[in-house]
């Protein structure tokens, strides 16, 4: 039975072994198989180290790779000595690679067997709804979507987190963590020509005691790093004063944040990690993808049309940008044939999409950044609810739904005690700041278009030395900010904006709180 898989496999996955030198190579063709993630984390002695990473541990990993935990989790280094990729790889052959076959090939002592149970198990739950419809419910057709969990064996990734200062921070308005993190991504090196080596050692090992595997080595190569990158230094978890939040709800934030930003790093640079499907449905847009590849709510992809050149190859051209309702598919049980759970999507941008294009996951920040002038001259920052909370249970957020923060600087001077403020060095009139904070929420139409409204509170920024005079006049300080944007995509990531908005605040101080303006936004 065995010699019968490793024969399917070594034909079906030769190419498919190659996969880590080709890994950052962005190939919406490549097909698309479960990854499995070792996680590791390197402790560096500090006094904070061993807590986030047993948080960290404790998370567990995303949905949408096979689990390959064990239980030596942690590589220790000294304070301040830079991990080089020859010694991260010479580290993981030697401590981890085999106990990450032994998660492939559990040992037996009393029957002093190898089991081939979890390599069935992943290879039918890797399979979709359509692999099993293909394959139908013969034995003999069932037993190949099993074998096929052998081909999951050359995606076996290790990510390593190198965490350092680590520390609590404190100043007059709050509390709380911050830390830096290095990121590596290796894989093992399962290639035919070792698969063989195991196979023989395997064959040879029938009868004897012990676990063959601890006899081997198994090779572990680099991929990718992302070291003092910005995203992934400075990280930090903090509280009001006031705030009621526990220390331990803390360390919970600060350990998902950096487990966050080092997936979509990761993922935006690993080809392996990108979940790639089919659309079968376009009104409404549905795929079968779900909670098990890691689907969270506004969760990014770009579709592509397979097209052939006039040499008979194939090419892809992109034709729109989806994103993923709050209407995720809970797709964890192994599919049998009839049963279709499906993601519901909605289009950001683009033409006109078709059943059977190609999706693939594109991940981004969920950060959009604005600048638009009129009435007010204003910048907006909006962080997408849905990526950012997403990894929550049961998260069940709207799609397109943000917080925002805005600041916005009025274009005409305000006056106080019936007289203009001005600057008693510059002899310049003086415009005062509006900060914004509130919710808002996309709604896309006609796959170009977007209708933004939002709501929240308004504060007026006095500077100190005119605060007596803001308190004698007695208007308002604080209110309510409200509007619409329209919002005109012009590429995947870009939009025109015109605004329209009521700001109460504004309107305390100035002949009138209606503001309008133009101007334009980026996502990321």
């Amino acid at each position: 039975m065995f010699m019968w898989m490793l024969t399917a496999s070594l034909f079906c996955s030769a190419q498919d072994a190659q996969n880590a030198t080709v890994a950052q190579r962005n190939d919406p063709l490549k097909k698309y198989a479960r990854p499995s993630l070792t996680v590791l984390y390197v402790n560096r002695g500090e006094d904070l180290s061993a807590r986030l990473i047993q948080r960290m541990a404790a998370n567990g990993i995303s949905g949408k790779f096979n689990d390959n935990t064990i239980e030596k989790n942690v590589l220790t280094l000294p304070a301040g000595e830079q991990l080089s990729v020859k010694q991260l790889e010479s580290l993981l052959s030697a401590q981890v690679s085999k106990e990450i076959v032994k998660r492939w090939y559990p040992y037996d002592p009393s029957t002093k067997t190898h089991s081939l149970d979890v390599i069935a198990e992943r290879g039918l739950y890797n399979a979709t709804t359509l692999d099993v419809e293909r394959a139908g419910s013969t034995a003999r057709k069932h037993a190949a979507l099993e074998s096929a969990g052998l081909e999951l064996i050359s995606r076996s990734y290790i990510i390593v987190y190198d965490l350092y200062n680590i520390k609590k921070v404190s100043n007059d308005q709050s509390d709380g963590y911050q830390a830096d993190c290095d990121v590596y991504l290796c894989h093992l090196k399962w290639t035919p020509e070792v698969e063989a080596v195991f196979d023989q050692a395997w064959n040879e090992s029938e009868g004897k005691e012990g676990d063959f595997i601890d006899n081997m080595e198994f090779p572990v190569g680099y991929i990718t790093s992302f070291v003092k990158a910005t995203q992934l230094t400075n990280i930090l978890s903090t509280k009001g004063k006031s705030s009621s939040t526990t220390d331990e709800a803390l360390f919970l934030t600060l350990s998902k944040e950096i487990e966050r930003r080092a997936e979509v790093y990761l993922t935006q640079a690993n080809e392996d990690f990108k979940v790639k499907t089919e659309i079968f449905a376009v009104s409404p847009i549905l795929a079968r993808i779900g909670t098990k590849e890691g689907v969270t709510v506004d969760q990014r992809y770009f579709v592509y049309e397979i097209q052939q050149d006039e040499a008979g190859h194939q090419k892809t051209k992109r034709k729109g940008v989806i994103r993923a309702t709050s209407k995720i598919a809970q797709n964890e049980t192994v599919a049998t044939a009839g049963e279709s759970p499906a993601t519901k999507f909605y289009q950001t941008y683009g033409k006109r999409l078709e059943a059977g294009m190609l999706m693939q996951q594109k991940p981004d920040w969920g950060i959009g950044i604005s600048a638009f002038g009129g009435t007010d001259l204003t910048v907006l920052a909006e962080f997408s609810v849905g990526m950012w909370a997403g990894h929550l249970a049961n998260a069940k957020i709207p799609g397109g739904t943000k917080v925002y923060l805005k600041y916005a600087l009025p274009s005409t001077t305000m006056e106080v005690n019936e007289r203009k403020l001005v600057d008693t060095d510059t002899k310049k009139e003086l415009n005062f700041g509006i900060l914004s904070v509130g919710i808002s929420k996309d709604f896309y139409f006609a796959r170009y278009f977007a209708l933004t409204p939002y709501v929240g509170y308004a504060s007026l920024l006095t500077p100190k030395e005119y605060e007596e005079s803001i308190k004698e006049k007695k208007n308002a300080t604080e209110g309510v900010d409200a509007g619409v944007n329209l919002n005109i995509a012009i590429l995947h990531n870009v939009q025109l904006i015109g605004n329209a908005g009521y700001n109460t605040v504004k309107g305390s101080w100035y002949a009138s709180g209606v503001t309008y303006g133009g101007g334009i936004r980026i996502q990321f």
